[in-house]
Protein backbone atom coordinates (compact mmCIF):
# COMPACT_ATOMS: atom_id res chain seq x y z
CA UNK A 1 0.00 0.00 0.00
CA UNK A 2 1.02 3.72 -0.76
CA UNK A 3 -1.30 5.66 1.37
CA UNK A 4 -0.63 9.24 3.58
CA UNK A 5 -2.87 10.23 6.05
CA UNK A 6 -3.54 12.43 8.64
CA UNK A 7 -4.92 14.99 11.33
CA UNK A 8 -4.16 18.34 13.54
CA UNK A 9 -2.89 17.64 16.95
CA UNK A 10 -3.82 21.17 18.58
CA UNK A 11 -7.19 19.59 20.02
CA UNK A 12 -5.91 16.49 21.15
CA UNK A 13 -6.74 17.40 24.81
CA UNK A 14 -9.86 16.97 24.19
CA UNK A 15 -11.94 13.63 24.60
CA UNK A 16 -13.09 12.75 21.26
CA UNK A 17 -11.87 9.62 19.53
CA UNK A 18 -8.98 10.17 17.64
CA UNK A 19 -8.63 8.86 14.43
CA UNK A 20 -7.26 5.42 12.91
CA UNK A 21 -6.35 4.99 9.59
CA UNK A 22 -6.19 0.89 9.05
CA UNK A 23 -2.82 -0.55 7.96
CA UNK A 24 -0.65 2.57 8.92
CA UNK A 25 2.30 3.94 10.74
CA UNK A 26 2.67 7.24 12.30
CA UNK A 27 5.51 8.85 11.43
CA UNK A 28 8.10 10.71 13.63
CA UNK A 29 6.15 8.80 16.59
CA UNK A 30 9.23 9.06 18.88
CA UNK A 31 10.07 12.73 17.58
CA UNK A 32 9.71 15.43 20.45
CA UNK A 33 10.10 17.98 19.12
CA UNK A 34 6.81 20.20 18.65
CA UNK A 35 3.97 19.20 15.69
CA UNK A 36 0.94 20.60 14.36
CA UNK A 37 0.07 17.48 12.96
CA UNK A 38 0.49 13.79 13.38
CA UNK A 39 1.10 11.88 9.92
CA UNK A 40 0.24 8.27 9.49
CA UNK A 41 1.73 6.12 6.00
CA UNK A 42 1.34 2.90 4.99
CA UNK A 43 4.47 0.61 5.16
CA UNK A 44 5.58 1.09 1.69
CA UNK A 45 4.37 4.43 1.08
CA UNK A 46 6.89 6.40 -0.86
CA UNK A 47 6.32 9.22 1.52
CA UNK A 48 9.63 10.99 2.47
CA UNK A 49 9.88 12.53 5.69
CA UNK A 50 12.20 14.90 7.30
CA UNK A 51 12.66 17.10 10.45
CA UNK A 52 15.23 20.36 9.62
CA UNK A 53 16.96 21.99 12.77
CA UNK A 54 17.17 25.06 10.73
CA UNK A 55 14.11 26.22 10.40
CA UNK A 56 12.72 23.80 13.07
CA UNK A 57 9.57 22.73 10.75
CA UNK A 58 8.90 18.83 9.19
CA UNK A 59 8.76 18.34 5.56
CA UNK A 60 7.07 15.21 4.43
CA UNK A 61 7.26 14.14 0.49
CA UNK A 62 4.91 12.18 -0.94
CA UNK A 63 5.43 11.14 -4.80
CA UNK A 64 8.69 10.06 -6.90
CA UNK A 65 9.15 14.09 -7.28
CA UNK A 66 12.88 15.27 -9.06
CA UNK A 67 14.78 18.39 -9.76
CA UNK A 68 16.84 19.62 -12.46
CA UNK A 69 19.98 20.84 -10.11
CA UNK A 70 18.55 19.46 -6.05
CA UNK A 71 19.44 16.25 -5.25
CA UNK A 72 16.46 14.01 -3.29
CA UNK A 73 18.55 14.34 -0.04
CA UNK A 74 18.44 18.40 -0.15
CA UNK A 75 14.99 18.50 -1.25
CA UNK A 76 13.34 18.87 1.91
CA UNK A 77 15.54 21.78 2.79
CA UNK A 78 14.83 23.72 -0.49
CA UNK A 79 11.21 23.15 -0.50
CA UNK A 80 11.20 24.89 3.27
CA UNK A 81 13.28 27.51 1.84
CA UNK A 82 11.15 28.23 -1.04
CA UNK A 83 8.26 28.66 1.09
CA UNK A 84 9.34 30.84 3.31
CA UNK A 85 11.21 32.88 1.19
CA UNK A 86 7.62 32.85 -0.59
CA UNK A 87 9.24 31.84 -4.38
CA UNK A 88 6.46 29.97 -5.01
CA UNK A 89 7.12 29.97 -8.62
CA UNK A 90 10.23 27.50 -8.11
CA UNK A 91 7.88 24.77 -7.03
CA UNK A 92 7.09 24.22 -10.86
CA UNK A 93 10.60 23.26 -11.64
CA UNK A 94 10.03 19.85 -9.64
CA UNK A 95 8.78 17.00 -12.03
CA UNK A 96 6.49 13.81 -10.94
CA UNK A 97 3.02 13.75 -9.27
CA UNK A 98 3.35 15.06 -5.79
CA UNK A 99 1.95 16.49 -2.48
CA UNK A 100 4.29 18.05 -0.17
CA UNK A 101 3.28 18.99 3.33
CA UNK A 102 5.01 21.45 5.66
CA UNK A 103 4.58 21.77 9.22
CA UNK A 104 5.85 24.86 10.71
CA UNK A 105 4.79 25.39 14.27
CA UNK A 106 6.75 28.37 14.84
CA UNK A 107 4.76 30.76 12.87
CA UNK A 108 1.56 28.01 13.36
CA UNK A 109 1.42 27.54 9.49
CA UNK A 110 0.25 24.23 7.72
CA UNK A 111 1.23 23.81 4.26
CA UNK A 112 0.19 21.95 1.56
CA UNK A 113 2.06 21.77 -2.06
CA UNK A 114 0.39 19.51 -5.11
CA UNK A 115 1.69 19.13 -8.31
CA UNK A 116 1.23 21.37 -11.29
CA UNK A 117 -2.08 19.71 -12.12
CA UNK A 118 -3.17 18.46 -8.66
CA UNK A 119 -3.06 14.45 -10.37
CA UNK A 120 -1.63 13.31 -6.85
CA UNK A 121 -4.89 12.71 -4.48
CA UNK A 122 -5.36 14.70 -1.48
CA UNK A 123 -8.02 15.04 0.02
CA UNK A 124 -9.12 17.22 3.14
CA UNK A 125 -11.61 18.54 5.73
CA UNK A 126 -12.37 19.12 9.37
CA UNK A 127 -13.58 16.90 11.51
CA UNK A 128 -14.43 17.71 15.55
CA UNK A 129 -12.40 20.74 15.22
CA UNK A 130 -9.50 19.47 13.91
CA UNK A 131 -8.02 19.04 10.23
CA UNK A 132 -7.95 15.60 8.84
CA UNK A 133 -6.19 14.82 5.76
CA UNK A 134 -5.76 11.63 3.07
CA UNK A 135 -5.09 10.12 -0.01
CA UNK A 136 -8.02 8.08 -0.24
CA UNK A 137 -11.63 9.18 0.87
CA UNK A 138 -12.94 5.69 1.61
CA UNK A 139 -9.91 5.41 4.49
CA UNK A 140 -10.96 8.32 5.78
CA UNK A 141 -14.58 7.33 5.86
CA UNK A 142 -14.12 4.24 7.84
CA UNK A 143 -11.16 5.72 10.26
CA UNK A 144 -14.91 8.21 11.29
CA UNK A 145 -13.49 11.49 10.24
CA UNK A 146 -16.51 11.80 7.86
CA UNK A 147 -19.69 12.27 7.81
CA UNK A 148 -21.22 9.91 5.58
CA UNK A 149 -23.05 12.39 3.13
CA UNK A 150 -23.29 12.17 -0.39
CA UNK A 151 -21.75 14.68 -2.33
CA UNK A 152 -24.60 14.32 -5.44
CA UNK A 153 -23.02 16.67 -8.13
CA UNK A 154 -19.99 14.56 -7.43
CA UNK A 155 -21.93 11.38 -7.95
CA UNK A 156 -24.05 12.58 -11.32
CA UNK A 157 -20.46 13.56 -13.30
CA UNK A 158 -19.07 10.40 -12.19
CA UNK A 159 -22.30 8.73 -13.53
CA UNK A 160 -22.21 10.70 -16.87
CA UNK A 161 -18.11 11.07 -17.66
CA UNK A 162 -17.49 7.77 -15.97
CA UNK A 163 -15.11 10.33 -13.63
CA UNK A 164 -15.58 12.74 -11.19
CA UNK A 165 -14.73 16.45 -12.30
CA UNK A 166 -15.89 18.29 -8.77
CA UNK A 167 -13.42 19.95 -6.37
CA UNK A 168 -14.76 17.37 -3.78
CA UNK A 169 -15.27 13.23 -3.66
CA UNK A 170 -17.99 11.17 -2.69
CA UNK A 171 -18.32 12.64 0.80
CA UNK A 172 -19.84 16.62 0.86
CA UNK A 173 -17.46 16.83 3.63
CA UNK A 174 -14.68 16.14 1.72
CA UNK A 175 -12.53 18.01 -0.38
CA UNK A 176 -9.80 17.63 -2.80
CA UNK A 177 -6.47 20.04 -2.65
CA UNK A 178 -6.43 22.68 -5.54
CA UNK A 179 -4.50 21.50 -8.49
CA UNK A 180 -0.70 23.72 -8.72
CA UNK A 181 -1.34 25.68 -5.59
CA UNK A 182 0.53 26.40 -2.17
CA UNK A 183 -2.32 26.17 0.60
CA UNK A 184 -1.65 27.63 4.09
CA UNK A 185 -3.36 26.33 7.46
CA UNK A 186 -3.13 28.96 9.90
CA UNK A 187 -5.83 28.99 13.10
CA UNK A 188 -9.19 28.87 11.79
CA UNK A 189 -8.60 30.00 8.39
CA UNK A 190 -6.80 28.93 4.97
CA UNK A 191 -5.40 30.40 1.71
CA UNK A 192 -4.38 29.01 -1.35
CA UNK A 193 -1.95 30.65 -3.76
CA UNK A 194 -1.58 29.22 -7.63
CA UNK A 195 1.84 28.93 -8.07
CA UNK A 196 1.87 28.25 -11.74
CA UNK A 197 -0.26 30.92 -14.28
CA UNK A 198 -0.79 29.50 -18.17
CA UNK A 199 -0.87 32.54 -20.21
CA UNK A 200 -1.75 31.35 -23.84
CA UNK A 201 -0.58 32.21 -26.82
CA UNK A 202 -0.60 31.38 -30.35
CA UNK A 203 2.94 31.30 -31.14
CA UNK A 204 4.07 30.04 -34.42
CA UNK A 205 6.66 27.66 -35.28
CA UNK A 206 7.72 25.49 -38.35
CA UNK A 207 6.89 21.80 -37.52
CA UNK A 208 10.80 21.16 -37.57
CA UNK A 209 11.54 23.68 -34.64
CA UNK A 210 8.27 22.47 -32.64
CA UNK A 211 9.35 18.51 -32.84
CA UNK A 212 13.18 19.88 -31.97
CA UNK A 213 11.88 21.97 -29.15
CA UNK A 214 9.66 19.40 -27.77
CA UNK A 215 12.29 15.96 -27.65
CA UNK A 216 14.36 18.47 -25.90
CA UNK A 217 12.03 19.04 -22.95
CA UNK A 218 11.15 15.43 -22.91
CA UNK A 219 14.70 14.03 -23.14
CA UNK A 220 15.86 16.66 -20.63
CA UNK A 221 12.81 15.71 -18.11
CA UNK A 222 13.63 11.98 -18.70
CA UNK A 223 17.34 12.35 -17.61
CA UNK A 224 16.39 14.11 -14.56
CA UNK A 225 13.79 11.16 -13.75
CA UNK A 226 16.65 9.05 -14.57
CA UNK A 227 18.91 10.42 -12.22
CA UNK A 228 17.06 9.21 -9.14
CA UNK A 229 16.20 5.69 -10.69
CA UNK A 230 17.60 2.65 -11.52
CA UNK A 231 15.54 0.08 -12.64
CA UNK A 232 12.00 0.64 -14.42
CA UNK A 233 9.37 -1.05 -16.26
CA UNK A 234 7.83 0.07 -19.17
CA UNK A 235 4.98 -1.17 -21.11
CA UNK A 236 5.45 -1.31 -24.71
CA UNK A 237 2.03 -0.80 -27.20
CA UNK A 238 1.56 -0.32 -30.94
CA UNK A 239 1.74 3.62 -30.36
CA UNK A 240 4.01 6.21 -30.79
CA UNK A 241 4.37 7.54 -26.72
CA UNK A 242 5.51 4.41 -25.58
CA UNK A 243 8.21 3.52 -28.44
CA UNK A 244 9.29 7.32 -28.09
CA UNK A 245 10.34 6.79 -24.44
CA UNK A 246 11.44 3.27 -25.09
CA UNK A 247 13.58 4.76 -28.05
CA UNK A 248 14.74 7.69 -25.48
CA UNK A 249 15.37 5.66 -22.60
CA UNK A 250 17.73 2.78 -24.36
CA UNK A 251 19.67 5.96 -26.06
CA UNK A 252 21.04 6.98 -22.67
CA UNK A 253 24.11 5.52 -22.85
CA UNK A 254 25.34 6.95 -19.02
CA UNK A 255 22.29 6.11 -17.03
CA UNK A 256 22.91 2.34 -15.56
CA UNK A 257 19.51 1.95 -16.27
CA UNK A 258 17.69 -1.60 -16.29
CA UNK A 259 14.63 -1.98 -18.48
CA UNK A 260 11.85 -4.42 -18.42
CA UNK A 261 9.71 -3.95 -21.50
CA UNK A 262 6.73 -5.65 -21.93
CA UNK A 263 4.06 -5.80 -24.10
CA UNK A 264 -0.13 -6.91 -23.86
CA UNK A 265 -0.86 -8.24 -26.97
CA UNK A 266 -4.90 -7.84 -27.63
CA UNK A 267 -4.58 -7.29 -31.08
CA UNK A 268 -1.90 -8.86 -33.69
CA UNK A 269 -1.23 -5.24 -35.39
CA UNK A 270 -0.33 -4.81 -30.99
CA UNK A 271 2.21 -7.33 -30.74
CA UNK A 272 3.56 -7.03 -34.47
CA UNK A 273 4.38 -3.60 -33.90
CA UNK A 274 5.93 -3.82 -30.60
CA UNK A 275 8.22 -6.57 -31.30
CA UNK A 276 9.38 -4.80 -34.24
CA UNK A 277 10.51 -1.88 -32.27
CA UNK A 278 12.08 -4.54 -29.35
CA UNK A 279 13.74 -6.18 -32.16
CA UNK A 280 15.20 -2.75 -33.29
CA UNK A 281 16.02 -1.41 -29.76
CA UNK A 282 17.23 -4.86 -28.95
CA UNK A 283 15.82 -5.32 -25.97
CA UNK A 284 14.11 -8.08 -24.75
CA UNK A 285 10.18 -8.13 -24.48
CA UNK A 286 7.98 -9.96 -22.33
CA UNK A 287 4.77 -10.93 -24.23
CA UNK A 288 1.08 -11.28 -22.04
CA UNK A 289 -0.96 -13.22 -24.27
CA UNK A 290 -4.63 -12.29 -23.76
CA UNK A 291 -7.06 -15.38 -24.29
CA UNK A 292 -9.91 -13.60 -25.33
CA UNK A 293 -10.85 -10.11 -24.00
CA UNK A 294 -8.70 -8.07 -22.45
CA UNK A 295 -11.03 -7.67 -19.70
CA UNK A 296 -10.09 -11.19 -18.38
CA UNK A 297 -6.75 -10.45 -17.56
CA UNK A 298 -8.13 -8.77 -14.16
CA UNK A 299 -10.13 -10.70 -11.17
CA UNK A 300 -12.06 -7.72 -10.83
CA UNK A 301 -12.93 -5.27 -13.51
CA UNK A 302 -13.26 -2.22 -10.81
CA UNK A 303 -11.55 -1.11 -8.28
CA UNK A 304 -11.77 2.36 -6.52
CA UNK A 305 -10.37 5.52 -7.45
CA UNK A 306 -8.98 7.85 -4.65
CA UNK A 307 -12.30 9.81 -4.55
CA UNK A 308 -14.20 6.96 -3.71
CA UNK A 309 -16.10 6.36 -6.87
CA UNK A 310 -15.64 2.76 -8.64
CA UNK A 311 -13.30 3.23 -12.13
CA UNK A 312 -12.06 0.44 -14.52
CA UNK A 313 -8.37 -1.01 -14.38
CA UNK A 314 -6.37 -0.94 -17.17
CA UNK A 315 -3.52 -3.09 -18.84
CA UNK A 316 -0.57 -0.97 -16.39
CA UNK A 317 -2.30 -2.55 -13.55
CA UNK A 318 -2.21 -5.88 -14.57
CA UNK A 319 2.00 -5.13 -15.43
CA UNK A 320 2.35 -3.92 -12.09
CA UNK A 321 1.41 -6.66 -10.16
CA UNK A 322 4.43 -8.50 -11.39
CA UNK A 323 6.46 -5.65 -11.25
CA UNK A 324 6.25 -4.40 -7.49
CA UNK A 325 7.89 -1.60 -6.68
CA UNK A 326 9.46 -1.16 -9.57
CA UNK A 327 8.87 2.50 -11.31
CA UNK A 328 6.60 2.08 -14.72
CA UNK A 329 7.82 4.45 -17.19
CA UNK A 330 4.74 5.90 -18.39
CA UNK A 331 3.74 8.24 -21.85
CA UNK A 332 0.88 9.95 -19.73
CA UNK A 333 -0.10 13.49 -21.35
CA UNK A 334 1.69 12.34 -24.99
CA UNK A 335 -1.46 12.11 -26.94
CA UNK A 336 -2.51 15.82 -25.70
CA UNK A 337 0.86 17.46 -25.62
CA UNK A 338 2.40 15.80 -28.79
CA UNK A 339 0.03 14.69 -30.97
CA UNK A 340 -2.93 17.36 -29.96
CA UNK A 341 -5.43 14.22 -29.76
CA UNK A 342 -7.95 16.34 -27.45
CA UNK A 343 -7.17 19.49 -29.02
CA UNK A 344 -10.77 18.53 -31.32
CA UNK A 345 -13.73 17.24 -31.52
CA UNK A 346 -15.48 15.73 -34.30
CA UNK A 347 -12.72 17.09 -36.32
CA UNK A 348 -13.12 20.49 -35.30
CA UNK A 349 -10.92 22.79 -33.53
CA UNK A 350 -13.18 24.65 -30.43
CA UNK A 351 -13.44 28.10 -32.57
CA UNK A 352 -14.83 26.24 -35.84
CA UNK A 353 -17.77 25.39 -33.02
CA UNK A 354 -21.04 28.07 -33.57
CA UNK A 355 -22.95 26.39 -30.82
CA UNK A 356 -22.56 26.26 -27.43
CA UNK A 357 -18.95 24.88 -25.93
CA UNK A 358 -20.62 23.93 -22.97
CA UNK A 359 -23.33 21.50 -24.49
CA UNK A 360 -19.89 20.32 -27.03
CA UNK A 361 -17.87 19.59 -23.87
CA UNK A 362 -21.19 17.86 -22.18
CA UNK A 363 -21.66 15.96 -25.46
CA UNK A 364 -18.33 15.35 -25.89
CA UNK A 365 -17.31 13.66 -22.50
CA UNK A 366 -20.83 11.81 -21.88
CA UNK A 367 -19.92 7.95 -21.39
CA UNK A 368 -23.38 7.04 -20.88
CA UNK A 369 -26.48 6.28 -22.98
CA UNK A 370 -29.24 8.51 -21.08
CA UNK A 371 -31.89 6.41 -22.92
CA UNK A 372 -31.15 3.64 -20.13
CA UNK A 373 -31.94 5.58 -16.75
CA UNK A 374 -35.12 7.01 -15.15
CA UNK A 375 -36.48 10.16 -17.43
CA UNK A 376 -36.32 12.20 -14.64
CA UNK A 377 -33.18 11.37 -13.16
CA UNK A 378 -31.78 11.71 -16.03
CA UNK A 379 -32.65 14.77 -16.46
CA UNK A 380 -30.94 15.80 -12.92
CA UNK A 381 -27.78 14.21 -13.66
CA UNK A 382 -27.74 16.60 -17.15
CA UNK A 383 -28.86 19.65 -15.54
CA UNK A 384 -25.85 18.72 -12.23
CA UNK A 385 -23.12 17.95 -14.84
CA UNK A 386 -23.57 20.88 -16.77
CA UNK A 387 -21.48 22.89 -13.98
CA UNK A 388 -18.29 21.62 -14.72
CA UNK A 389 -18.61 22.24 -18.27
CA UNK A 390 -19.58 26.03 -17.21
CA UNK A 391 -16.44 26.14 -15.33
CA UNK A 392 -14.30 24.76 -17.99
CA UNK A 393 -15.62 27.64 -20.68
CA UNK A 394 -15.58 30.34 -18.11
CA UNK A 395 -11.65 29.46 -16.97
CA UNK A 396 -10.80 28.38 -20.14
CA UNK A 397 -12.30 31.37 -21.89
CA UNK A 398 -9.79 33.39 -19.93
CA UNK A 399 -6.92 31.22 -20.84
CA UNK A 400 -8.03 31.80 -24.91
CA UNK A 401 -8.15 27.83 -24.86
CA UNK A 402 -11.35 26.03 -23.93
CA UNK A 403 -10.27 22.63 -24.77
CA UNK A 404 -6.77 22.45 -23.29
CA UNK A 405 -8.09 23.71 -19.65
CA UNK A 406 -10.86 20.93 -19.68
CA UNK A 407 -8.46 18.89 -21.13
CA UNK A 408 -5.07 19.71 -18.69
CA UNK A 409 -7.86 20.11 -15.57
CA UNK A 410 -10.42 17.46 -16.06
CA UNK A 411 -9.64 14.62 -18.19
CA UNK A 412 -5.93 14.33 -17.83
CA UNK A 413 -6.26 15.32 -14.20
CA UNK A 414 -9.20 13.16 -12.83
CA UNK A 415 -9.65 10.72 -15.76
CA UNK A 416 -6.04 9.47 -18.13
CA UNK A 417 -4.30 9.74 -14.55
CA UNK A 418 -6.31 6.01 -13.55
CA UNK A 419 -3.66 4.94 -16.07
CA UNK A 420 -1.02 4.85 -13.56
CA UNK A 421 -2.95 5.42 -10.04
CA UNK A 422 -4.81 2.58 -10.28
CA UNK A 423 -1.07 0.54 -9.37
CA UNK A 424 0.06 3.30 -6.90
CA UNK A 425 0.07 0.48 -3.82
CA UNK A 426 2.16 -1.74 -6.03
CA UNK A 427 4.49 0.55 -8.29
CA UNK A 428 4.91 4.24 -8.88
CA UNK A 429 4.64 5.84 -12.18
CA UNK A 430 7.13 8.28 -14.09
CA UNK A 431 5.56 10.88 -16.28
CA UNK A 432 8.48 12.26 -18.47
CA UNK A 433 5.56 14.18 -20.46
CA UNK A 434 4.10 15.51 -17.19
CA UNK A 435 6.11 18.78 -16.35
CA UNK A 436 5.59 22.76 -16.62
CA UNK A 437 7.74 23.17 -19.54
CA UNK A 438 5.80 21.08 -21.82
CA UNK A 439 2.76 21.49 -20.25
CA UNK A 440 3.19 25.66 -20.70
CA UNK A 441 5.21 25.06 -24.05
CA UNK A 442 1.33 23.72 -25.17
CA UNK A 443 -0.02 26.59 -24.13
CA UNK A 444 2.06 29.18 -25.74
CA UNK A 445 1.85 27.72 -29.01
CA UNK A 446 -0.74 27.48 -31.48
CA UNK A 447 -3.10 24.52 -31.63
CA UNK A 448 -2.42 23.52 -35.04
CA UNK A 449 1.19 22.55 -34.48
CA UNK A 450 0.62 19.36 -32.49
CA UNK A 451 -0.09 16.20 -34.83
CA UNK A 452 0.85 13.22 -35.48
CA UNK A 453 3.26 14.53 -38.27
CA UNK A 454 4.89 16.18 -34.79
CA UNK A 455 6.05 12.59 -33.81
CA UNK A 456 7.00 11.44 -37.25
CA UNK A 457 9.33 14.22 -37.41
CA UNK A 458 11.02 13.61 -34.51
CA UNK A 459 11.37 9.93 -35.34
CA UNK A 460 12.72 10.92 -38.63
CA UNK A 461 15.18 12.74 -37.09
CA UNK A 462 16.18 11.29 -33.83
CA UNK A 463 15.33 7.86 -34.55
CA UNK A 464 15.14 6.93 -38.22
CA UNK A 465 15.24 3.16 -37.47
CA UNK A 466 11.67 3.70 -36.70
CA UNK A 467 9.98 6.36 -38.57
CA UNK A 468 9.13 3.54 -40.92
CA UNK A 469 7.21 1.77 -38.38
CA UNK A 470 3.51 2.83 -37.85
CA UNK A 471 0.83 3.20 -35.34
CA UNK A 472 -0.67 0.12 -34.88
CA UNK A 473 -4.04 2.11 -34.66
CA UNK A 474 -3.29 3.20 -38.30
CA UNK A 475 -2.88 -0.76 -39.41
CA UNK A 476 -5.79 -2.63 -37.63
CA UNK A 477 -8.49 -4.20 -39.78
CA UNK A 478 -11.70 -4.94 -38.62
CA UNK A 479 -10.96 -8.81 -38.14
CA UNK A 480 -7.50 -7.85 -36.12
CA UNK A 481 -9.04 -8.59 -32.68
CA UNK A 482 -8.52 -11.79 -31.51
CA UNK A 483 -11.75 -12.06 -29.66
CA UNK A 484 -15.21 -11.44 -31.36
CA UNK A 485 -17.52 -12.23 -28.45
CA UNK A 486 -18.09 -10.87 -24.83
CA UNK A 487 -15.61 -10.79 -22.27
CA UNK A 488 -16.46 -13.64 -19.35
CA UNK A 489 -16.38 -10.94 -16.95
CA UNK A 490 -19.11 -9.32 -18.67
CA UNK A 491 -21.34 -12.28 -19.15
CA UNK A 492 -20.54 -13.13 -15.39
CA UNK A 493 -21.56 -9.68 -14.51
CA UNK A 494 -24.60 -10.02 -16.69
CA UNK A 495 -25.89 -13.12 -15.21
CA UNK A 496 -25.57 -11.57 -11.57
CA UNK A 497 -27.10 -7.94 -12.45
CA UNK A 498 -30.12 -10.35 -14.49
CA UNK A 499 -30.86 -12.05 -11.21
CA UNK A 500 -30.63 -8.87 -9.31
CA UNK A 501 -33.16 -6.59 -11.26
CA UNK A 502 -35.26 -8.77 -11.20
CA UNK A 503 -35.60 -9.98 -7.84
CA UNK A 504 -33.83 -7.53 -5.98
CA UNK A 505 -34.01 -4.16 -5.28
CA UNK A 506 -31.57 -2.51 -6.82
CA UNK A 507 -30.45 -0.35 -9.48
CA UNK A 508 -33.40 1.89 -9.33
CA UNK A 509 -31.92 4.71 -11.58
CA UNK A 510 -31.90 2.18 -14.67
CA UNK A 511 -35.11 2.09 -16.87
CA UNK A 512 -35.66 -1.81 -16.42
CA UNK A 513 -36.96 -2.72 -19.67
CA UNK A 514 -34.26 -1.33 -21.31
CA UNK A 515 -31.44 -3.27 -18.46
CA UNK A 516 -33.04 -6.26 -18.27
CA UNK A 517 -32.88 -6.83 -22.60
CA UNK A 518 -29.32 -5.94 -22.24
CA UNK A 519 -28.66 -7.73 -20.07
CA UNK A 520 -30.05 -10.87 -21.66
CA UNK A 521 -28.59 -9.88 -25.10
CA UNK A 522 -25.24 -9.87 -23.40
CA UNK A 523 -25.23 -14.07 -23.88
CA UNK A 524 -23.23 -12.67 -27.55
CA UNK A 525 -23.43 -9.27 -28.52
CA UNK A 526 -20.05 -7.34 -28.26
CA UNK A 527 -22.16 -3.89 -28.69
CA UNK A 528 -23.55 -4.11 -25.39
CA UNK A 529 -20.37 -5.10 -23.57
CA UNK A 530 -19.93 -1.00 -22.56
CA UNK A 531 -23.41 -1.08 -21.35
CA UNK A 532 -23.09 -4.00 -19.08
CA UNK A 533 -20.06 -2.67 -17.03
CA UNK A 534 -21.60 0.47 -17.06
CA UNK A 535 -24.31 -1.06 -15.23
CA UNK A 536 -21.33 -2.80 -12.76
CA UNK A 537 -20.01 0.04 -11.50
CA UNK A 538 -23.34 1.55 -10.54
CA UNK A 539 -24.13 -1.52 -9.00
CA UNK A 540 -20.51 -1.63 -7.05
CA UNK A 541 -21.36 1.69 -5.31
CA UNK A 542 -24.64 1.21 -4.68
CA UNK A 543 -23.67 -1.83 -2.98
CA UNK A 544 -20.73 -0.38 -0.66
CA UNK A 545 -23.48 1.85 0.35
CA UNK A 546 -25.99 -0.37 1.70
CA UNK A 547 -22.77 -3.02 3.04
CA UNK A 548 -21.54 0.39 5.17
CA UNK A 549 -25.43 1.69 6.22
CA UNK A 550 -24.45 4.71 4.13
CA UNK A 551 -27.41 6.80 3.50
CA UNK A 552 -27.58 6.43 -0.31
CA UNK A 553 -30.54 7.29 -2.87
CA UNK A 554 -30.28 7.47 -6.33
CA UNK A 555 -33.53 9.65 -6.57
CA UNK A 556 -31.84 12.28 -4.33
CA UNK A 557 -29.26 13.11 -7.49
Amino acid sequence: MNQVFGYQISAEKRTEKKPIFEGTKEIFAENRHQRQIKVFSTPKSSLMSYYSKRHKAFCYIWGPVSHPTIRQSELSEWCLDVYISSRYEHFRELIGTFVIILDLPETNHLVFITDILGIRPMFYGVHQGRLVFGSDVWTMYNSGVSNGKINYDAVSSWIAYKFNCTDGSLFEDIQRLSPGSVTVFYGNTYAQTPYIKFVSEARTRSPEEVSEEIHHIVSSSLRILFRDHKKLCITLSGGYDSRYLLAMSTSIKDSGLLIDVVTVGYTKEEEIVAEKVAGILRVNLKKYQVEGSVWDIYDEVYHFMPDGFPISKFVPYRIAQDHRDIPMLNGFMGDALIRGDSDRYQGKYEFEWKESLVDVLQRKHTRIPFRFLNKEIAKRIKERTRAPMEKAVREGSKLGKVFTWQDYYYTHRFYISNNFLQHLDLSEALLPFYNWNLLDYKVKHDYRLFTLDTYKLIYKKYFPELAHIPRSANTESTTSKKYFGISQQARKISRKLFYRMIFGNCLSLVEKPYGLISLAGCAGLRRVEQLILNFERLYILESIMREKNINFDWNSI
